[in-house]
């Protein structure tokens, strides 16, 4: 009896449910029937871009590099010219003049050595001793001038030059000449007025 009560019970909860789903799902149908108008929503207004002007490139820039010091380098020194040593000049104790040659129109004209054998110019002394008054002029080699004035009788002078030496010298029968020391022989001029000549003479 309890058990056809429960059955009853269950189908009318079921007939009860029944209309309920078949109208659900009618209005259901009819939704999806109908037309719905589409929404009108507005534009955006969007600003335009904003124009960016044109950049240049960049030259570029060229890399420093750090300076480097550079070692000096020593160039070989080449060696000093060999120095001409000229022989050893052997005097004899009285030096002898060659007679008297004359061709200056003035015997005081500037005149220097010449004909000399080079390898024998070298630093020498000449001196003099004067027993008169007279003028004297000495001229060595390089054209320097020794002595261009008048002495006094007692009068002793010694020069250092290059020789040999270009003299001239008015009275020479007053002068005692000496070269290096020794004597030079003057005898062949005592009875000129003024003389030149080359001390020591040409070889």
């Amino acid at each position: 009896m309890l058990k056809q009560l429960y059955l009853a019970v269950i189908l009318l909860v079921i007939a009860g449910q029944m209309p309920t789903a078949a109208i659900a799902e009618d209005e259901f149908d009819m939704d999806m029937d109908m037309d719905f108008p589409e929404p009108d929503f507005p534009e955006p207004d969007f600003p335009e871009p904003e124009q960016l002007p044109e950049l240049e490139p960049e030259p570029p820039i060229a890399e420093v590099l750090p300076e480097v010091d550079q070692p000096e380098v020593e160039l070989p020194i080449a060696p000093p010219p060999e120095e001409v040593i000229p022989p050893e000049e052997i005097l004899p104790p009285i030096i002898v003049l060659p007679p008297p040659i004359y061709w200056l129109d003035d015997p005081w004209d500037y005149w220097y050595p010449h004909d000399y054998p080079r390898q024998y110019y070298r630093p020498a002394t000449i001196s003099v001793r004067v027993n008169g008054e007279l003028k004297l002029r000495i001229v060595d080699s390089q054209q320097r001038t020794l002595v261009n004035q008048t002495l006094e009788a007692g009068t002793y002078q010694q020069w250092q030059g290059q020789a040999p030496f270009a003299v001239t010298v008015s009275e020479p029968a007053q002068i005692v000449l000496s070269y290096q020391g020794k004597e030079v022989d003057l005898s062949a001029y005592q009875d000129t007025e003024n003389a030149y000549f080359q001390v020591p003479p040409n070889r």
